[in-house]
């Protein structure tokens, strides 16, 4: 599975983590979990942690069935998110490439591209010291 999440409500917050070689499937599949997850919510800021991509597999039939599943599950939030895309390698900066393109023009949704785990932190205002020690925290 190249898609998994875990959500941070103490943190308004879905970390999604992203491994090996991404294809769609596992994202739409990801997705359907995270719809049916009693703790999703639109309303969350995400952290996509692509720290471990090694590939991309790009389907574009399955590509556009997930942003279609995403616009579905994201747009109705009542609050602006922040989606902060954690790219350190060059695969990573293309799959985040894609993605915020095909989000820019949504209302509601600010994108962000760091390359560090630092970086990423900051720009979603915490205070850990890094990713681990926030996605081990339990509420």
């Amino acid at each position: 599975m190249s898609c998994s999440y875990k959500i941070l409500p103490q943190f308004g917050l879905v970390h999604i983590r992203f491994a090996g070689e991404v294809c769609a499937a596992d994202s739409l599949e990801a997705l359907q979990r995270f719809a049916e997850d009693p703790k999703g919510s639109p309303d969350l800021n995400q952290l996509l942690d692509m720290r471990d991509v090694t590939g991309l597999n790009l389907d574009v039939m399955e590509m556009l069935k997930v942003h279609a599943r995403k616009a579905e599950i994201f747009i109705p939030a009542e609050q602006d998110r922040l989606f902060v895309h954690l790219a350190p390698s060059e695969i990573a900066l293309k799959i985040a490439g894609f993605t915020v393109r095909s989000w820019e023009h949504v209302p509601g949704i600010t994108h962000r591209v760091v390359r560090t785990e630092e970086q990423a932190l900051q720009v979603l205002g915490l205070r850990e010291s890094s990713i681990d020690a926030l996605v081990q925290q339990q509420v």
